[in-house]
């Protein structure tokens, strides 16, 4: 996910030493939904943050997967908001600025119920993970955070495959496009677009959106339970 023409803007003496950047700018962007609802990001003279965010280094888009709690020196700390209303802190770094403190983090398996919430349940996207490294995403919380999930890694490329859209038209899956241009996901709760057949759509939740969706966009075959319940 660190873009490798980026490493090169960072330098450590050491394991035990603190990561400085040498670069010109970086800007790093971070979900503040972090601090405001799973209390993973304080900011003070420091910034203490869950190791998941994007960034910008001299123009580079780049971005870190480091599941544990990491302390950051930033010399600016502002609140942005994207084109599509969610709100971010957003961290700039100066040549000669401490980008971490210390790379030895705490272990806290909660973090991992954190990612999946906000990168699978509520469809945010890292701009510098590609479509290919979001299966990945939960192996390496495997390694980091130390826990086990009790399924094979085939069932997060299948989650990821299913949610993972087309930026043109949400209804069509990422895979089934030429996959050059960059792609969006859904909502695992998006009864309108993540389920596939009319009886999943209208039984499940939000049965208005689904009635709509069965209407707008009907399946082009039937499932065996629908078979089932003509039968």
């Amino acid at each position: 996910m660190v873009d490798p023409k980026v490493l090169g803007k960072f330098s450590q003496k050491d394991m035990s030493s603190p990561v400085i950047f040498t670069g010109d700018t970086c800007i790093v962007t971070i979900l503040q939904k972090f601090e405001d609802t799973y209390g993973c990001v304080s900011v003070s003279d420091t910034v203490t943050t869950i190791g998941v965010f994007d960034m910008l280094v001299d123009g580079i888009q780049s971005g870190m997967f480091l599941c544990g709690r990491i302390e950051m020196c930033p010399s600016e700390v502002s609140r942005i908001t994207d084109e599509d209303g969610t709100p971010y802190i957003q961290l700039t770094f100066k040549k000669g600025d401490t980008f971490i403190k210390s790379l030895n983090v705490v272990v806290e398996a909660k973090l991992a119920f954190y990612i999946w919430l906000e990168y699978i349940k509520f469809a945010h996207v890292l701009k510098a993970m590609t479509y290919e490294e979001q299966a990945t995403m939960f192996d390496k919380l495997r390694i980091t955070v130390g826990i086990t999930f009790p399924v094979d890694h085939s069932v997060f490329e299948a989650v990821f495959a299913h949610l993972s859209r087309s930026a043109d038209d949400i209804a069509v899956p990422y895979r089934n496009t030429d996959m050059k241009k960059p792609f969006t996901r859904i909502k695992l709760s998006d009864v309108a677009h993540a389920a596939s057949s009319t009886s999943a759509r209208i039984i499940g939740s939000y049965d208005k959106m689904g009635i709509n969706s069965a209407l707008v966009r009907p399946p082009e075959k039937s499932s065996d339970i629908e078979d089932l319940l003509r039968s």
